[in-house]
């Protein structure tokens, strides 16, 4: 089925409805007056639209309206709950209700989006929600107000099939309160309120750049109708300066197009992958113009890569290849392109691999520091949970002085900070642009180092502000309370740990700071290997550094600096292997590269799958593996008894991504089956 709306974005296939939810009940408060065909009642077109069972729910006060609603709706199904007097468009409500979703949720608009002075009244229900766990952590109605509220609920609410029986509960019990037969509060506002304070876990969904209206209230959206609004909104948020300002607009032109001529996202992935290898292949061949044309097809590959993303999320139809392909697609076209900028240079008679090393090096250790620093942040916070209170309570439980109002917009100085901060932690739009700058100066040295002082840059103001606040213990971080002893969370298979430390981690227990300790350890073992020292002494630091981390890293990984232990131990594998193989000749060095490359690859694969499916990779990864310390005490054996290191890490990169790679694509291929095994909620799996 399609919507029966102009095609102003995409074609019927692009603008249909899945049916997730078809038949499911929609109930649509009104006040008395307000039914169905009456001039100023709901209007059904959306819910019809969305193959849902519109119900107007016309009541005297929130008690009657909750009472009903309680009584009518089935407690085997999901249901929609939505606010007296809003006016939305059906392109806005298909995230909410038209996608593969277990969860209750609610939609959600930004205070600035919103018209009129924000210190004002509003009809809009007012929220604060936690941002990290996404959860509705207050909720006002104009009995009850909220400290420091945030956002405001549009005046859609969707319950789990799994929810239902207990907000029908909570509904009841609610309709009975003596605030439920105020007659100005709002049902709607009610029945968030009641869930929330009793305890149900209600999700926040971000509405999108949409215009709603609700009673007297306006929330303005973009430009154009509410396709080309869905269109802007399919652009991933938190993006960066240049991405937001110059790579989105670009990419949306072309996702108009792509949704008008059946694009696969997948498909758009292996372009964009293509192209960024292209240009680095233009970069490999030594010639002024080649490399023009390499920077204009790097930015180019940048653009692509932005419309898959952006036509899976205006079709919500994704794919655990798409997802697999994309986190992985970014990292192969940037490593490729330093190691050709690098191979130009040595032919040229310059010594660029160790320069295109350090790129590696800290570009991955930028990323495993943020990475690991919100699992840190997440993990902080899981124990801020909901107010959980009497629904008659006129207060939340935030500090008796604070704001109750909306926060105000940003003033300029505000967006010029909080715009510069995003330029400093440098996301990739900003290191891609930077890449494209170097190749039209057509130097790899010029490039490389562009890119390392950026980076290194960028790596000393996150790591910096965030050790200073754990150190000093500013930050309110908290051990995770949902990792027992013995099990392993998020930064133990971050921390790439293999036998020989898991071994040791039994034997004895250490604090953190002791992996610390070996970490410098092992890194010294790579300067006296630079510097000619004896084998046995390299071996032997090696040894004792590995055993020194192994001893402070029994699972689970809690300590307040554990955020820091995944990119530390990379640094320290980075840094032994450029000492072993410091004395290999300028052209040899890619070997180098090469294996770090590989290593690289699957931390960064190890993020992406617990931040998108939640499961690590399998352990005998880092069995066939060793894990990062039984691949440094292999390394350092096989350089002192003197066997070449060219060959051991030129194949060894080769035996490592073909593991990494298959195992990889392996798990999310189960995963995604997994995914399509699961029943939708609302609905009985057949």
């Amino acid at each position: 089925m399609s919507l029966a709306l102009q095609p102003f974005v995409g074609d019927d296939a692009a603008r249909a409805v899945h049916g997730y939810d078809a038949g499911a009940a929609a109930y649509l408060l009104a006040r008395p007056g307000q039914g169905a065909g009456e001039p100023s009642g709901p209007d059904l077109t959306p819910w019809h639209e969305l193959s849902l069972r519109p119900v107007v729910v016309t009541a005297a006060d929130a008690a009657e309206a909750l009472a009903e609603v309680a009584a009518a709706a089935s407690p085997d199904e999901a249901l929609v709950l939505v606010a007296p007097g809003l006016r939305i468009a059906t392109a806005a409500l298909l995230d909410q209700l038209d996608r593969p979703g277990e969860a209750t949720t609610v939609a959600t608009i930004e205070g600035t989006a919103l018209q009129g002075d924000p210190h004002e009244p509003t009809d809009f229900t007012i929220l604060r929600i936690d941002r990290d766990q996404r959860l509705v952590h207050s909720v006002g109605t104009a009995r009850q107000t909220v400290s420091d509220p945030t956002n405001v609920a549009a005046g859609v609410l969707r319950v789990a099939a799994a929810d239902v029986p207990e907000a029908l509960r909570l509904w009841r019990e609610a309709a009975e309160s003596p605030v439920a037969r105020d007659a100005d509060v709002d049902p709607f506002d009610l029945a968030l309120l009641a869930l929330v304070r009793g305890g149900v876990r209600v999700g926040t969904l971000p509405l999108g750049p949409f215009d709603v209206d609700r009673g007297s209230s306006t929330a303005l959206g973009s430009h154009g109708s509410p396709w080309q609004q869905r269109l802007r909104g399919a652009s991933r948020g938190g993006d960066g300066f240049f991405s937001t300002f110059c790579i989105r607009p670009l990419s949306r032109r072309l996702t108009g197009f792509g949704l008008g001529h059946d694009w696969s996202p997948n498909v758009v992935t292996l372009t964009s992958l293509g192209l960024g290898l292209v240009a680095a292949g233009l970069a490999a061949v030594d010639n002024r113009w080649t490399w023009v044309a390499a920077a204009v097809l790097l930015i180019t590959a940048l653009v692509v890569d932005c419309v898959d993303g952006e036509i899976a999320r205006f079709r919500r139809k994704f794919s655990a290849l798409g997802a697999w392909l994309d986190a992985v697609g970014d990292r192969v076209k940037e490593y490729s392109l330093i190691a050709a900028v690098a191979w130009v240079g040595v032919a040229r008679g310059e010594d660029t691999w160790w320069l295109a090393v350090l790129a590696l090096v800290l570009v991955t250790t930028r990323h495993l520091e943020d990475y690991a620093y919100f699992d840190r942040i997440r993990s902080t916070r899981a124990h801020v949970t909901p107010d959980l209170l009497p629904v008659d309570a006129p207060h939340d439980l935030g500090d008796a002085g604070s704001r109750t109002t909306l926060p105000p917009r940003q003033t300029r100085r505000q967006r010029v900070v909080f715009w510069t901060k995003k330029v400093m932690h440098l996301p990739i739009a900003e290191r891609y642009l930077l890449l494209a700058i170097g190749l039209l100066t057509f130097e790899p040295l010029v490039l490389l180092w562009l890119i390392v002082v950026a980076v290194a840059i960028a790596l000393v103001w996150t790591q910096g502000g965030r050790t200073a606040k754990a150190l000093l213990g500013v930050d309110g971080f908290r051990p995770s309370p949902s990792v027992l002893a013995g099990q392993w969370g998020d930064m133990d298979h971050q921390a790439d740990l293999g036998p020989v430390a898991r071994v040791a981690g039994r034997v004895l227990r250490a604090p953190m700071p002791v992996a610390f300790v070996g970490a410098l350890v092992v890194l010294a073992a790579g300067v006296t290997a630079a510097r000619d020292g004896r084998a046995v002494l390299v071996v032997a630091l090696v040894v004792v550094g590995v055993l020194l981390v192994g001893f402070a890293c029994r699972p689970p990984l809690r300590d307040r600096l554990a955020w820091q232990l995944s990119s530390v131990l990379w640094l320290t594998e980075a840094g032994l292997v450029t000492g072993l193989a410091w004395h290999l000749d300028s052209p040899r060095r890619w070997v180098v590269f090469a294996y770090l490359a590989a290593v690289a690859w699957h931390r960064y694969d190890v993020v992406y799958r617990l931040r998108d499916t939640g499961l690590p990779a399998a352990p005998w990864v880092t069995l066939v593996t060793l894990g990062t310390d039984g691949r440094m005490v292999l390394l350092a054996v096989l350089w002192a008894v003197g066997v070449p290191l060219e060959p051991v890490l030129g194949w060894g990169a080769l035996a490592l991504i073909v593991v990494y790679a298959a195992e990889s694509a392996s798990a999310w291929l189960t995963w995604a089956r997994g995914r399509r095994a699961q029943p939708v909620a609302g609905k009985v799996a057949t």
